[in-house]
């Protein structure tokens, strides 16, 4: 309801209120006086006061209100960008932290990185990129698709959104590492091929389940 709109209604109400204590106060006493006609004139004014009030139509508003469709939508949209930031931050540091445990476990790796790590950091390193281990293939795609599932809740429109934050995630923890996308360790490689492959799933169990309800 408009705030004209709503003046009125009060301005209407407030002398609507004095007109009826005036009106019942003339209706006793004509009632006292056995005056029937002008207990009458007093329903005639009273019926013409009512009649006066005339709804004047809508006044169109800016949708510009700290609570309008457009401030509200925008929060919204706002909200869901830092959440997929946030989403395409945490993919970042995971790949970036798998890339350096695998380059701690390998075999070769010079005299010059070990003398930052002790043994125990290289066996753990080793430990964490193995089957099972923290930093595995299954353990980090799990980690990642899972998040995915939690951010898209169950709306199948942002299967994509989420799936380019992975490709981007991936694509800056090579930046972090100095590293072309082609070039990082083949753990990360084969963790972002089981990602886009739990995704595509993903996806399709939508398909699946859509066709079984038509």
């Amino acid at each position: 309801m408009e705030i004209t709109e709503m003046n009125q209604i009060k301005n209407y109400t407030s002398v609507n209120a004095r007109s009826n204590a005036k009106s019942l106060k003339v209706a006793n006493k004509a009632s006292v006086k056995g005056d029937a006609t002008e207990a009458e004139n007093v329903a005639s004014s009273k019926a013409q006061i009512q009649d006066s009030f005339t709804r004047q139509p809508n006044v169109e508003t800016t949708d510009t209100g700290i609570y309008s469709k457009e401030s509200i939508s925008k929060a919204l949209e706002t909200a869901e960008e830092q959440r997929t930031q946030a989403f395409i931050s945490m993919i970042e540091k995971m790949f970036e932290a798998q890339g350096n445990s695998s380059y701690l476990s390998v075999s070769d790796i010079t005299e010059h990185i070990k003398s930052n790590f002790t043994q125990e950091d290289i066996e753990a390193a080793k430990q964490s990129v193995s089957e099972g281990g923290f930093y595995s293939v299954d353990a980090v795609a799990t980690r990642i698709t899972d998040m995915a599932m939690a951010l898209a809740g169950d709306d199948p429109s942002k299967i994509s959104v989420l799936r380019d934050a992975v490709t981007k995630g991936f694509g800056q923890a090579a930046e972090t590492l100095r590293l072309k996308e082609d070039d990082m360790p083949d753990i990360t490689k084969r963790t972002y091929t089981e990602i886009m492959k739990r995704f595509d799933e993903w996806e399709k169990s939508y398909e699946t389940s859509e066709t079984n309800v038509e």
